[in-house]
């Protein structure tokens, strides 16, 4: 019996040894949470039907250089987040690969900054039906986006399903940037693409969706 104890205790203590000794171990318990990425957002709607939309997409077209859009089909899915801000599922078409989306901003009218954080999914269904079943679908909401670049914006001219023709812009805020700088460009760029006071949004395109259909 002795014997055994003997043989027993020594590898359990050499199992505690290894465990302390070994820091990167230790550090399986430990995470890094990433700093938010930023964007100063405005969203608008675009008056005018199909040819209110194709003067807008001239003026994107010729701020970001003459280059043409990128047309992205998008599947947005959304779900409850108990803790506020809003989570998504958004579906893109190959070789693209979809995303899991939560973002933060305030509902209000202007250039407004959004916190967000994103990550790439391989297995969309899969996490759509987890996310059913732990937090709870609220809607879906489709749209195709023409995408354009200028500098550190991104233009977005939105033809979104059940809704119309929107125009949203995107500045994203450099780590050691500003709101305000951001709010600046954004200021800037909603002028030279006609954006009007009263066009502005102050939701989401998914809050105007759930309005319509109440």
């Amino acid at each position: 019996m002795f014997c055994y104890r003997k043989h027993l205790v020594a590898p359990l203590f050499g199992y505690r040894c290894y465990f302390v000794k070994n820091k990167s171990v230790n550090n399986m318990c430990e995470s890094i949470t990433p700093a938010d990425q930023r964007n100063v957002e405005v969203k608008a709607r675009i008056p005018g039907g199909a040819e209110g939309f194709e003067k807008r997409l001239i003026l994107a077209r010729n701020l970001s250089g003459s280059q043409d859009a990128q047309l992205i089909e998008q599947r947005d899915v959304f779900f409850e987040s108990p803790l506020g801000g809003r989570l998504k599922l958004r579906y893109l078409q190959a070789p693209s690969r979809s995303q899991l989306v939560y973002y933060d901003r305030p509902d209000v009218a202007g250039p407004k900054l959004s916190k967000f954080n994103k990550t790439e999914v391989d297995e969309p269904e899969v996490l759509e039906k987890i996310l059913r079943q732990s937090n709870g679908v609220l809607g879906v909401l489709a749209k195709r986006r023409h995408l354009f670049l200028c500098g550190q914006t991104r233009i977005h001219l939105d033809e979104v399903k059940d809704l119309g023709h929107f125009m949203e812009l995107e500045v994203c805020l450099k780590e050691e940037q500003t709101l305000e700088e951001g709010q600046a460009i954004a200021e800037k760029l909603s002028s030279e693409l006609g954006i009007q006071e009263e066009d502005l949004m102050t939701g989401s395109y998914f809050d105007a969706l759930r309005k319509l259909n109440r």
